[in-house]
């Protein structure tokens, strides 16, 4: 691919500058939330003013307005004349630039999913920076834009934040999966339990977010993810196999490093099948020296004080192009209408990404019928060999285990759909409570079809007690609450204490237990 890339000459002379830094969001932990506060603090380090806007607000707006660093989400707060825009989604974007008309723009692109990275045509945006190849060939070929305003900026890791952990052991004993989306999961599980490996699962998939995964990456041997997580996890010298949701991509090695980054191992280099034969394979694959190799690299090569550097060479051509040739501004509001237009409600034709969202509708419907119905009389078992997702959808649960599945905060609920044959007139719970010395008791409401119709407390009884659990129970309940055959019954759990087994000593797993799901039976 021919793609002009960064000169990385330095500023003659250094100027201060105040930059405007757009995001979508400030109030979770996304890759481009994380990149705002490092570049906005990196900015001030280098002697910059810079002034974040977001349209939410949350942890990372505080953390960055701890640095003296002036965030908000109403642009009408931001006074005084902006020397650059520096926008990582559209609507932000484009409000900065309506704001401020007669500064000049960049537009970094991390993704051609979401509806807000859609690139906008605006005059005032000089450069269109890619995250890696993909984005860069989806920037000039489906979004149009000029190849010499296509810069190439590759994703890269704060080498103070992420530092090299221990010596790879012969063998992985430990794994961490990253889970930004959940089709993975199972594989890399039962992968991880076909090589005797303990891996534990981190991300918005299964409800377990960290503030800070450079304290978690170095306790780990091997790690699955991709993209950013990847390129951290290598920072820290961890072996990596490249995979999400999407697909695999293998193990990171000398040989596919170069490649692989240049697509930020991400969608394009996910091109096979995730399963449990494939993952093994790549165990297999697991070499220390080698891992060690790939992260001196990734230290070498992918530093966040280069790109930073990098980032101001960018600001200083753009700058020189704006001073030399100024937009027309005819030109620059034909193009704003034009971009409202295309956003801004209105009746008649839908947004552009209305369509999408009615055929994600329909497909989620669809799925929702896809349940098989459960037979009455009938005894289902939880565990994953009984591959309950066939007949029930868990959510507020962990991932599904050889023996069952565990709730995971202080609200679950199972769906299930009825055959049309029979109606239940009970239900019982085979389960186990996370009760221990530590944490003795626990009370849990259970509701179904919406009404309450049992509570129960579990108490820690030393001699029939576990370590780290209480002894598997039954929980028969009358359905008394109205239900059909051939509808739905609904299943909720509210525990009143959940509680994680690295809060009371038992182990370093953060999920927050309540009870521990064996089977289901249902009778008539």
């Amino acid at each position: 691919m021919i793609l002009r890339q960064i000169e990385c000459a330095r500023m003659t002379e250094f100027r201060p500058l105040r930059i405007l830094i757009a995001n979508i969001c400030l109030d979770g932990r996304t890759g481009t939330e994380i990149l705002t506060r490092e570049i906005a603090i990196a900015l001030q380090q280098d002697g910059h003013s810079p002034i974040v806007y977001a349209q939410q607000l949350g942890p990372i707006a505080d953390e960055i307005r701890s640095r003296g660093i002036p965030v908000t989400d109403d642009i009408r707060t931001v006074t005084g004349e902006i020397d650059l825009i520096h926008g990582h989604h559209s609507p932000v974007t484009a409000t900065a630039i309506a704001r401020f008309p007669n500064s000049p723009a960049i537009f970094f692109a991390h993704d051609f999913v979401s509806w807000h990275s859609v690139p906008p045509h605006l005059p005032a945006i000089r450069r269109y920076v890619a995250v890696d190849e993909t984005v860069a060939d989806l920037l000039r070929y489906q979004s149009g834009i000029p190849l010499e305003k296509i810069c190439l900026l590759l994703n890269s890791v704060d080498l103070n934040r992420f530092r090299p952990g221990p010596e790879l052991p012969p063998k992985p004993k430990r794994a961490l999966a990253f889970a930004k989306n959940h089709q993975h999961l199972q594989a890399v599980r039962n992968a991880c339990m076909a090589r005797e490996i303990e891996v534990d699962f981190i991300g918005g998939a299964v409800g377990n977010i960290t503030d800070e995964p450079e304290k978690l990456l170095p306790e780990y041997d091997l790690v699955f993810a991709s993209a950013l997580s990847a390129i951290e996890a290598m920072a820290c010298g961890r072996a990596v196999i490249v995979c999400d949701g999407r697909g695999l991509a293998g193990l990171a090695r000398p040989q596919n490093w170069q490649s692989w980054r240049r697509l930020n191992f991400g969608l394009r280099t996910l091109q096979r099948e995730v399963t449990s034969d494939a993952l093994i394979a790549e165990i297999d694959l697991y070499n220390g020296a080698e891992a060690c190799a790939v992260g001196e690299r990734t230290r070498a090569e992918a530093s966040l004080k280069e790109w930073v550097r990098e980032c101001q060479s960018i600001y200083a051509d753009v700058l020189r192009e704006h001073r030399s040739v100024p937009p027309s501004p005819a030109n620059s509001s034909a193009a704003m209408a034009t971009y409202l237009q295309a956003w801004l409600p209105r009746q008649g034709l839908a947004w552009p990404w209305m369509k999408e969202r009615d055929e994600l509708i329909a497909q989620i419907g669809r799925l929702r019928s896809d349940l098989a119905p459960l037979q009455t009389p009938g005894l289902y078992s939880l565990g994953i060999e009984a591959r309950p997702e066939h007949f029930f959808r868990f959510s507020g649960f962990s991932l599904i285990e050889q023996w069952g599945v565990w709730t995971d905060g202080e609200l679950a609920s199972i769906e299930m759909s009825l055959a049309s044959d029979a109606v239940p007139k009970a239900i019982e719970l085979t389960l186990m409570p996370f009760i221990n010395e530590e944490h003795p008791s626990m009370t849990v409401d259970l509701f179904v079809n919406g009404s309450l119709v049992s509570k129960r407390a579990f108490q820690h009884i030393p001699a029939a007690t576990s370590q780290i659990t209480g002894p598997a129970e039954r929980w028969r309940v009358p359905l008394t609450a109205p239900v059909t055959a051939g509808g739905t019954l609904w299943l909720a759990f509210r525990i009143d204490a959940p509680c994680a087994p690295s809060a009371v000593g038992i182990s370093n797993d953060p999920r927050r237990l309540g009870v521990g799901l064996i089977s289901i039976n249902l009778s008539a």
